[in-house]
């Protein structure tokens, strides 16, 4: 994907959510032949029913409008924000028919979102990966057609985890794209005892990035397609902490149940990035120090509830170098995406 220039923007944020009006709409004219329609709760709130699951989160205005978003993204001072699909719509459990119309009307709002406003946003598409190939060829759509930048996609596909062989033609697609690819775990079929607390966000949502993140490195995945780039969100989940003991379980598991990865796990350090998105600066320090200022980039996680209200402060009072500030404040999105990496005036600054 070629570089596109931009001078003035020091501030990306890689970690967002939007649905837009289109989407909506095309669900109350459409969804009903696809198993997806709006209800009313017992609370009074509007959610999705998709294919009888029902969204954790209601549809809260924030979710929708674009005018209240880029009010709080000039109060946060987030330059440019990658927008993706609302997870609890990934809809993995629909028929490969359905579950790619909706993706395409997630995909074709957020193209007419980043279209309208190309110096404040970018787009990531959402797939069917139930569907492997029908992914790919939507994945195809969005970048080729569409102008999205990169992909979001769960942290399994039911209970199938990312390195199966099926999804083989899903990262061959993305490969050859040259996307980053963001897990995001989607909030839904939750037990009772898990939403009782908020459980399935709090430790939910982190455990799930840890199983595919392990299934990636152990599963052979980078192996197989070694310049995936991909973005684990929430700060990596237990990844970055608990790295060692993957490792050793590559060695260390009983034979039957080791997985197929040929290298030690480091040698797929590189392959992973996380957002900041901790909410514990000494956990954000570790982060930053385990993997590298060039593995980090800024996330918000808006409009939702645990979103960090103020993500350029929670870089700026980590008090890390200029370079370091710069690569994650800025830096690390925009090489993932295939943006500049610096301004004019910081040529001669090569990184960190």
């Amino acid at each position: 994907m070629s570089s596109v220039p931009d001078p003035k923007p020091r501030t990306l944020d890689i970690h967002a959510h939007h649905v837009g009006q289109p989407v909506l709409d095309r669900i109350n004219a459409e969804g009903a032949r696809y198993g997806v329609r709006i209800v009313t709760s017992d609370d009074g709130a509007k959610r999705v029913d998709v294919g009888g699951r029902v969204s954790g989160m209601p549809l809260i205005p924030p979710l929708i409008d674009e005018a209240a978003r880029l009010r709080w993204m000039d109060e946060a001072r987030i330059d440019v924000q990658l927008v993706a699909g609302w997870m609890d719509l990934a809809a993995y459990h629909l028929p490969a028919l359905a579950g790619s119309w909706l993706c395409r009307i997630q995909n074709d709002a957020l193209a007419a979102l980043a279209a309208a406003r190309p110096d404040r946003y970018f787009a990531a598409a959402m797939v069917p990966l139930q569907a492997p190939h029908a992914a790919a060829d939507e994945l195809n759509r969005a970048v080729r057609e569409l102008g999205h930048r990169a992909v979001q996609i769960g942290a399994r596909v039911e209970e199938e985890g990312l390195d199966s062989p099926e999804l083989d033609p899903f990262w061959a697609a993305v490969q050859a794209a040259n996307v980053p690819v963001i897990i995001h775990p989607a909030d839904t079929a939750a037990p009772p005892r898990h939403r009782r607390l908020f459980l399935q966000i709090l430790v939910g949502n982190p455990a799930e990035t840890t199983f595919a993140a392990a299934a990636l490195l152990l599963g052979g995945v980078f192996d197989r397609f070694p310049k995936l780039r991909v973005l684990l969100v929430h700060g990596g989940g237990c990844v970055p902490y608990q790295f060692g003991r993957l490792n050793r379980g590559r060695t260390a598991a009983p034979p039957f149940a080791r997985g197929a990865a040929k290298l030690d796990l480091d040698r797929y350090a590189d392959n992973l990035y996380y957002d900041t998105i901790l909410h514990d600066d000494v956990a954000l320090r570790y982060l930053i120090s385990r993997v590298s200022a060039h593995r980090v980039a800024m996330g918000s996680d808006y409009p939702f509830p645990l979103r960090d209200p103020d993500p350029l402060f929670t870089i700026e009072r980590q008090a890390l170098s200029e370079m370091h500030e710069r690569a994650v404040s800025w830096g690390t999105a925009a090489e993932l995406l295939g943006l500049e990496t610096y301004t004019e005036e910081d040529e001669l600054d090569t990184g960190c």
